[in-house]
């Protein structure tokens, strides 16, 4: 597993490590995913479709922070419930993530990025990792 996720009453702190960048992009959707919808989604009846979202910076701090956000956003958006991605594509300061997305709707949980140490990178590849936090709202 590339990634983990520790809550408490009033909050959650999501733990990334990885060899390379796919393997941190996935595992930081599919953290997110379960972050919003208080767990694994359940997999459910698809037809093909999927929902696309993007993470766009300078670097991977920032791209990871946008990703986080509109995997969010995303979750409350879509007609459905999003799934980890079919696949994801890279260019430079930009990763796009294509979700699958299944026919019923999932509740989601509101996550804000907390005031401080927000996000915290450390190493490079074969040894990045990354450290968020978020405060839980209401919905």
């Amino acid at each position: 597993m590339t990634y983990g996720i520790s809550e408490t009453p009033s909050g959650l702190t999501i733990t990334l490590a990885a060899k390379n960048r796919d393997e941190l992009y996935r595992g930081a959707v599919t953290a997110a995913l379960e972050a919003v919808y208080g767990g694994a989604p359940r997999a459910g009846e698809s037809d093909g479709q999927t929902y696309p979202v993007q993470g766009a910076g300078l670097d991977d701090a920032a791209m990871l922070r946008t990703l986080f956000s509109e995997c969010f956003v995303a979750a409350r958006r879509a007609e459905g419930t999003l799934h980890p991605p079919r696949w994801i594509a890279f260019d430079e300061g930009r990763v796009t993530a294509n979700l699958a997305l299944s026919a019923s709707k999932t509740p989601v949980r509101a996550l804000t990025p907390a005031l401080h140490g927000a996000l915290e990178t450390e190493g490079e590849f074969p040894d990045f990792r990354a450290r968020l936090v978020f405060s839980l709202g209401s919905h």
